[in-house]
């Protein structure tokens, strides 16, 4: 069976143990805890320790997230391909003992908020840097304060014909009043205008009408020249202390080993810290109730063990409607968890259909592809992928169904004569030719038919085997009448109307096939209603049932997408290489060089455009069409409680 058995259980033990405990549950990484509901027992507060690591892990996440823009470091390749800190558990301890990370995270909020008030300072300065800088040419000290009393100033902006209207309105209305033109820029003129206090409203009304603008100048206590020179500086200094504090910064950034071993085991703290928060307490024991693979209960009791021989492993009896998680447990078809996941785990207590979409996912794959070249070149890509990228667990999945995709589609292309988009009847060099011709056995383009026909037939095989699956697995749970009478029942008839088919097209010949369509369909009235009470119900319910041939007829038509797809991909191909082939045919000279990159970069979108729609609709096909036949999904994955880290990868040296 591809899903493990799941069993629940109670772990008790001494508090004075529940530490060393929960360190051993972390580092085998084999169970998933739970909160315990016993109302019986109490639940310890430790709501302040999960504050503190919070905050801890704020300032560490906030210290890499804000070096990360500050390193000059350059990596070598194998760092870029694989940034991870391989260490053991003792060299992360040692780390954490030696290391004060709380001090060097202040050291870093200190230098951020040195460079953030440096910035908000010189912003400030070139701001009024700007403001003040047309007016060099001020001879005064422009503050409103140190005016002589009863009067003051507006330095303003006008036009040239404006400004000469302005010295009019003031002669004529505030007599009192004074500008003196200060400078001009372009057709612009700078001025200022000294005017007596109180007559500010009438100052600017006259400016309002005469469209001349008010500039914001600040209160200075020394001549624009001299401020401008001293704003200069500061700037200069400004600007050194960002430079000083950002080489800090680049010295940091360029020496993050520890602080990214300090946020992983701070994450681990978090989550034990929010594992613990599950286990409820007597005033001597702890109570601690999880999931765990059966198989693993003995393990666990043996680590266990080398802490503290005070403990108990007791197993737990599962309630019906408890949500019990999923442990897959496949071997060769592993990787192809990958496919299932995206869909959703099985319930517990359904099949996993892990290993039986397997073969029909990469040949489905592999028919909507239908491109030996791109087959290579995916397969090839996805192996290095693994070598290289060190990916995680559910990438290494991805890769590995990407690779067997390429591999099938290596030789459903060649199987279809399709290399590239070329065709390969016109392939001059003759031995190459014959060879991809004799390997070739359908031409989908010319005999789309028999292509479509394939289809339907896989189609068709999958639909059967779903039906099976559904059959053996309520046999082996002891539903015989509900496997014999819904599946066995539409499996004879699906296999009467396929003998029936095929005598009347000639294919076969069956006399009586008419007599078996007959059989099942009477079959099928008499079983299905069986559930109701009336008659009258039982027979209609029989006789309705007879529409889910319907179902399983649009089921099989779904299948045609593999002819659709396959034409698609190998088409594009062959338009990429005729644009291509016309490049070189219109452009003199750079036609070969525009044709090259017409060529690399079509195949490269036609390959990633339809791997994405080879793996979408062959999923597709998967999850509406073939699970529906034995199971209804919506399972819950087994989330086991163990050391998950960002930077660092947990190694042993004994396996070394």
């Amino acid at each position: 069976m591809a899903v493990a058995q799941v069993a629940k259980i109670n772990i008790i033990g001494h508090q004075q143990d529940q530490a060393d405990i929960l360190e051993v549950l972390q580092n085998v990484g084999f169970t998933e805890l739970i909160d315990n509901p016993d109302q019986t027992l109490k639940r310890q507060n430790i709501n302040d320790q999960l504050a503190q690591i919070d905050y801890q892990l704020a300032g560490a996440r906030f210290a890499l997230d804000w070096l990360a823009g500050f390193e000059t470091k350059k990596k070598s390749l194998s760092e870029k391909i694989d940034s991870k800190i391989n260490l053991d558990l003792a060299e992360v301890q040692t780390t954490i003992k030696n290391f004060d990370y709380q001090t060097e995270v202040k050291k870093i909020q200190d230098i951020e908020a040195g460079i953030n008030n440096a910035n908000v300072f010189k912003d400030k300065l070139q701001i009024e840097l700007g403001q003040i800088e047309p007016w060099q040419k001020l001879d005064f000290v422009p503050n409103h304060q140190k005016l002589e009393t009863n009067f003051d100033f507006r330095l303003i902006i006008a036009a040239e014909n404006n400004f000469a209207d302005l010295l009019t309105a003031l002669q004529s209305s505030l007599p009192l009043s004074q500008a003196e033109k200060v400078d001009a820029v372009k057709t612009e003129i700078l001025a200022v205008v000294f005017f007596k206090t109180g007559s500010e409203s009438q100052l600017n009304e006259i400016l309002n009408e005469l469209n001349i603008k008010v500039a914001e100048f600040p209160n200075l206590e020394i001549g624009v020249s001299d401020r401008i020179k001293e704003i200069n500086h500061q700037l200069e200094q400004t600007q050194h202390q960002i430079e000083i504090l950002t080489t800090q910064a680049q010295t940091f950034a360029n020496s993050q080993r520890e602080l990214k071993i300090v946020f992983d085991y701070l994450s681990w703290q978090k989550e034990k810290i929010e594992n613990q928060q599950k286990a409820l307490h007597t005033d001597q024991t702890f109570s601690l109730i999880g999931w765990i693979d059966k198989n693993l209960i003995n393990r666990l009791e043996t680590e266990l063990n080398k802490v503290s021989p005070n403990f108990v492993v007791e197993e737990l009896p599962i309630n019906e409607d408890e949500s019990v998680p999923i442990i897959f447990k496949n071997t060769w078809a592993k990787s192809f968890e990958f496919v299932t996941n995206v869909y959703g785990a099985p319930q517990y207590g359904e099949p996993d259909p892990t290993p039986w979409l397997t073969p029909f996912f990469i040949l489905f794959f592999g028919l909507c592809l239908t491109d030996a070249g791109y087959g290579i070149v995916l397969a090839l890509v996805s192996w290095l992928g693994l070598k290289l990228l060190k990916p995680s667990a559910e990438m290494k999945k991805m890769f590995k169904v990407l690779f067997w995709g390429g591999l099938v589609t290596f030789f459903a292309g060649a199987a279809v004569g399709g290399w590239f988009g070329i065709v390969i009847d016109n392939i001059p060099y003759l031995p190459l030719r014959n060879l991809l011709v004799s390997v070739r056995l359908i031409d989908p383009v010319k005999d789309p038919l028999t292509m479509l026909v394939f289809s339907l037939i896989l189609g068709i095989i999958q639909v059967i085997i779903g039906i099976i699956v559904s059959m053996w697995w309520k046999i082996k749970h002891h539903n015989v009448q509900s496997a014999l009478l819904d599946d066995g029942l539409w499996l004879y008839f699906i296999f009467a109307i396929l003998i029936g088919g095929a005598a009347k097209l000639g294919l076969i010949q069956f006399a009586y096939s008419k007599y078996l369509v007959w059989a099942g369909v009477i079959a099928l009235i008499a079983t299905q209603g069986r559930h109701q009470k009336n008659p009258i119900m039982k027979l209609s319910s029989g006789v309705i049932s007879l529409y889910g041939l319907v179902g399983y007829l649009s089921d099989v038509l779904s299948y045609s997408r593999l002819l659709a797809l396959g034409l698609a991909t190998g088409i594009i191909a062959m338009v990429v290489n005729l644009i291509a082939g016309l490049t070189i045919d219109m452009v003199p000279y750079l036609g070969w060089v525009i044709a090259f990159f017409i060529i690399i970069g079509g195949h490269v979108f036609n390959l990633g455009i339809n791997a994405l729609g080879a793996f979408i609709h062959s999923s597709r096909l998967q999850f509406v069409e073939f699970f529906p036949k034995f199971m209804e999904g919506g399972g819950v994955l087994f989330q086991p409680f163990r050391k998950d880290s960002k930077y660092i990868r947990i190694i042993n040296k004994d396996n070394q």
